[in-house]
């Protein structure tokens, strides 16, 4: 009996793996095809059977023609059968939506066994919604000891590993110290400066990077009387110099110590919210959506404001805004889906003129065109794609980010041209074509 089993679950594999699929809108088809064989799965759940059985049909269907548009190469077919597609992927969408309503009465009426037959297949989407997935998760941690989920279990490492390297796909922090006994080195790229005269200290602090930052600044005095301190948080400008404070030195055994800590950009930016940016890649050309604004895998917190445009590795990379290059990596070949690659993105950093930055990241190795103090235009090339960093597949992920204050910086929801139409809230799964 084992042996036949055996037999039959490596029939299965082999049968799965040597189908074919179209590549015809293959980024958008392929996932809608491979979701068949897990929907399969939960046919015995009453509430999914009957969408899942019209499903398959409908598969069934548009892999035989997918297919057929391969060999013909047929416009006008092409554009029926993108049609059918998005139809299927509202199916899928349906589908998803029914999913979410079984999985919370599972947790409702306390059915662990059934959570973990729903939660078990990889489909795109499903703890997209941070609700349902909060939920989730939340069961899932009281009741794992009885049976682990792959598929929590690996969205719980990435939260807990998103945490851990946020601070690189947009800005991180920096901290420093400065005290009057050791003083410091000034090649740093936010100092501080003194000016003595008698018993009166001025304090200055520099800013020698082209982008203005922000700052926050932890005094510590023994035997010294201030005058005229600035606030403990505030903006340097670009390449610029603070007059923090003027100490008087009060005795012998006079002490003052600064630990601060600076992030890029000024928290008092403000966004011009009627700025139109053009899409990242070269115009009439058209890329799908992996994951836009508070997405389930990366972009929440700081970076909830995202988007993922999957690509193949040195697809040409477009300014979406005039600006001037601040930072940039290039010399990184290696990208992996763990902790240890999460420093190792190529990308471009610009500098807009209102004080928002935007970022183009997992770029190839020497697939940076432009350099640090380069003023570039909206729409000019600045780089090629690639699979560097903390990422799962080739693509580009792009960004519009300020200060929120001298620790975190947070990512803002910005309109994008498209051949579609203007984009205010990215749709996953979707193409949008350049303009």
């Amino acid at each position: 009996m084992l042996r036949f089993i055996s037999l039959f679950m490596l029939f299965t594999l082999l049968l799965f793996a040597q189908e074919q699929y179209p590549q015809t809108f293959s980024q958008l088809a392929t996932p809608l095809y491979k979701a068949k064989k897990h929907f399969t799965q939960l046919k015995n759940f009453p509430l999914l059977q009957q969408p899942i059985i019209n499903y398959e049909k409908r598969v069934d269907t548009l892999l035989a023609d997918g297919l057929k548009v391969d060999a013909k190469q047929d416009r006008e077919e092409k554009l029926a059968y993108l049609r059918t597609l998005r139809d299927l992927q509202k199916e899928y969408d349906y589908l998803i939506f029914l999913l979410h309503k079984r999985i919370v009465e599972a947790i409702e009426e306390d059915d662990y066994d059934a959570f973990i037959r729903l939660t078990a297949y990889p489909f795109e989407g499903l703890l997209q919604n941070q609700g349902i997935k909060k939920r989730a998760t939340a069961y899932y941690k009281n009741n794992k000891a009885k049976c682990k989920c792959t598929l929590l279990e690996k969205t719980l490492q990435n939260d807990k590993l998103l945490e851990e390297t946020a601070e690189f796909f947009e800005a991180e922090m920096r901290k420093s110290s400065y005290n009057s006994e050791s003083k410091q080195n000034i090649k740093k790229k936010v100092y501080i400066k003194t000016a003595r005269h008698k018993n009166r200290i001025s304090i200055y602090f520099v800013n020698t990077n082209l982008y203005p930052i922000t700052i926050r600044v932890k005094p510590l005095y023994k035997s010294i009387h201030t005058q005229g301190v600035v606030k403990n948080e505030f903006v340097i400008p670009a390449k610029g110099k603070i007059h923090y404070a003027d100490l008087i030195i009060e005795g012998a055994n006079s002490y003052y110590r600064y630990n601060y800590n600076w992030i890029m950009g000024s928290k008092d930016a403000k966004h011009k919210s009627d700025y139109i940016y053009r899409l990242p890649y070269e115009k009439g050309d058209a890329h799908k959506v992996s994951q836009g604004y508070n997405g389930s895998k990366t972009h929440r917190g700081r970076s909830a404001y995202s988007i993922d445009f999957p690509m193949p590795i040195g697809t040409a990379i477009y300014a979406a805004r005039d600006g001037l290059v601040v930072k940039t990596k290039a010399d990184s070949n290696v990208g992996g889906y763990e902790k240890r690659f999460a420093s190792s993105g190529n990308y471009v950093r610009i500098l807009h003129d209102d004080g928002t930055f935007s970022i183009y990241y997992h770029l190839k190795q020497n697939g940076v065109l432009v350099h640090v103090g380069q003023k570039v235009s909206r729409g000019e090339k600045i780089g090629y794609s690639g699979n560097t960093g903390y990422t799962s597949g080739p693509h580009l992920h792009f960004s519009v980010f300020k200060a929120k204050n001298a620790r975190e910086t947070q990512t803002i929801p910005v309109q994008i041209l498209s051949k579609e139409g203007i984009i205010k809230d990215p749709e996953i799964g979707k193409f949008y074509t350049a303009k």
